[in-house]
Formats: structure tokens, C-alpha cells, sequence
């Protein structure tokens, strides 16, 4: 699992998320506290509680404090919400049913909100929950632009205002957004933190168990190498199902393996410092020899970085 940062250019990111948003969603809520619910195929009631709870919304700064909140205040916003108004959880409420109408049915599921744009805007090329897999985009088809999938932190299913809250849109792979892992799971239930939550990118680390790997032909011995987690949040690695997924790419763990015998990394770093024709730095370098990007700031780039960087310095492939 990666860091997402939060930062001055997320935090502009957030308000340029918000200035898209925040208008339709208030074009909207007025409509609803008029009466427009929408179609009246499955009418629903809006309550007294709702159009109290909308008004309030678009009061002074209230609607960009809920769509720009930070991780730790939407924990907040979602804990006073389910006390003061526990019908929003309950999904066959019409309460909820209202607030689904307002933040997902109206603006997260149509054209207003683009999600390739808001995609484009985090620019975090591999999966934060997992970093196994691309989450790269195209746009070149503007009506079936190819898009990774948007996992909702806190599930819109039972938080439904905060279906457009910057920080609780993770673009993510389907892998880990799907029933079987992440899905609709509640993570204020069960201690799964957030890749803008977790505290550093040593939050997870790897290290590797193997067999004896000395002997003809060891690259045929993929299951020769056994691939865990140094450091871990249990919670995420339980639900992501991380260290039984990453037992799938032990193969490259045993190529870092290999290449750390004899004196490999050694020599190829000589080569390329002193190759002509190309100048590499030592970051660089470390690239070349990991056979994946080797910095910090990086790991994002491509899949299984952080493995290999991680299990990479314990082999003292790279510094």
C-alpha cells in the first residue's frame, strides 16, 4: 500500500474538485428542498430532517467543507452524521434514498462530474491500495474514455453525502475495489486505513523467506521464495487479501535473489557509470539494476516497486 500525500497541491486540488462540484450540488439540493425528487416512478419522501439537514448544508462555507475535508475530519463528519441523523444509513430509508438522489444518482454518476479529470488531477499511475496494477487512463474517445475505478473510502452505500468528498475518492484497481476485498466494506468497523491515512510509505515493508536457491537452474523455483510483510496494517492486508496476492509475484522476488549472487550489482553499476554514451545518475543506476524505479518518489510509477525497492536494499542491491 502507497501514501497518498496531502499537501498545498492536493489541498488546491481539493478546491478545484469542489468548484466543479460544489455548484451542481447545489443547484441540485435546491430543487430537492423545492420538491423535485426526480422521476416519479419510485417517489420517495423528502423529510422535514432532510431539507433541515440541506439547508444547513448550503449555509456559508458548510457544502466545500464537506467536499474538501481532510481524511481524519470526514471520520469526524461521519460519526456526528450517523448520531444526529441515523436514518442517512440506512439504505431503504428515504432519507438516504434523498442524499443518494443529491450526491450520487445527480452529480457523481452523470457527465458534470468527470471523473477522468478528477482522476487525472491525483496523477498516481498504479494502485494505492495494492501498487500491483495500472491505473492508467486515455481520453482520446470522449464518450468512452478508459478510466481505473473510483473506490469510495467510506462507502457511499451507507455514507452517502460524502459520495464527492475529495479525499474519499481513491482511484484504485478493480482488483482491490471489488466484493471480494475492499468493495463496500466499512473501515470505520474494522481499523482499514485510508492511502492518505497511512503515515509513511514504511507503513508497509517487505521482506522475503527462501529456500535454497544454489542450485542449477534456480529461476525455474518460483515457489522457492516466500514473500511477507516486514511491517503491515493487519486490518488492510486481512481485507485486501496483500501478502496472499503478493505470493503470486514471488518469481521476481527470486530474480532480486539471483541477481544478488556474486558480484552482479557490482559490476553492472561500474558498466553503466562508465558507459559513454549515456550519462546515468546513481538513481538511475539503481533503476537499471532493480529492473524498477528505485526512489521513493517513484513508487507509484509501477507495479510492485515498493516490493522491489523494499526487498532490493535488503539485498543490498541498493543503497
Amino acid at each position: 500500500m502507497l501514501k497518498l500525500k496531502i499537501n498545498n497541491q492536493t489541498k488546491n486540488d481539493a478546491e478545484a474538485h469542489f468548484a466543479i462540484v460544489g455548484p451542481l450540488l447545489r443547484t441540485r439540493a435546491l430543487n430537492i428542498i423545492a420538491g423535485d425528487i426526480g422521476s416519479n416512478r419510485n417517489p420517495v419522501n423528502v423529510s422535514q430532517t432532510v431539507t433541515d439537514y440541506l439547508n444547513d448544508l448550503l449555509l456559508g462555507d458548510h457544502l466545500k467543507n464537506l467536499i474538501c475535508a481532510t481524511p481524519d475530519r470526514l471520520r469526524e463528519i461521519a460519526a456526528s452524521t450517523h448520531i444526529h441523523y441515523p436514518t442517512f444509513a440506512v439504505k431503504t430509508n428515504d432519507d438516504h434514498k434523498v442524499l443518494e438522489n443529491l450526491f450520487i444518482t445527480s452529480v457523481y454518476d452523470k457527465t458534470g462530474f468527470k471523473k477522468l479529470e478528477f482522476i487525472k488531477r491525483i496523477d498516481f499511475d498504479t494502485c494505492a491500495y495494492c501498487n500491483r496494477n495500472y491505473i492508467y487512463y486515455l481520453s482520446g474517445n470522449v464518450n468512452r474514455p478508459i478510466k481505473p475505478e473510483i473506490d469510495h473510502f467510506l462507502p457511499k452505500s451507507k455514507y452517502p453525502y460524502l459520495g464527492l468528498s475529495f479525499y474519499n475518492l481513491i482511484p484504485s484497481c478493480s482488483t482491490c475495489n471489488c466484493g471480494d476485498a475492499k468493495g463496500q466494506l466499512d473501515p470505520i468497523d474494522n481499523g482499514f486505513q485510508s492511502p492518505y491515512e497511512i503515515e509513511q510509505d514504511d507503513t508497509f515493508t517487505f521482506t522475503y523467506k527462501a529456500d535454497d536457491v544454489a542450485i542449477l537452474s534456480p529461476i525455474v523455483r518460483k515457489y522457492a521464495v516466500t514473500v511477507k510483510f516486514k511491517t503491515k496494517i493487519d486490518a488492510n492486508n486481512e481485507v485486501l487479501k496483500l501478502e496472499k496476492l503478493y505470493q503470486q509475484h514471488s518469481d521476481h522476488v527470486l530474480e532480486l535473489i539471483i541477481k544478488s549472487k556474486g558480484h552482479y550489482a557490482q559490476a553492472y553499476r561500474r558498466y553503466l557509470a562508465s558507459y559513454k554514451e549515456f550519462r546515468f545518475d546513481d538513481l538511475e543506476i539503481d533503476r537499471m539494476i532493480l529492473g524498477n524505479y528505485a526512489g521513493k518518489e517513484e513508487m507509484h510509477k509501477r507495479p510492485l516497486a515498493k516490493l522491489y525497492q523494499d526487498i532490493g536494499r535488503e539485498l543490498k542491491l541498493i543503497k
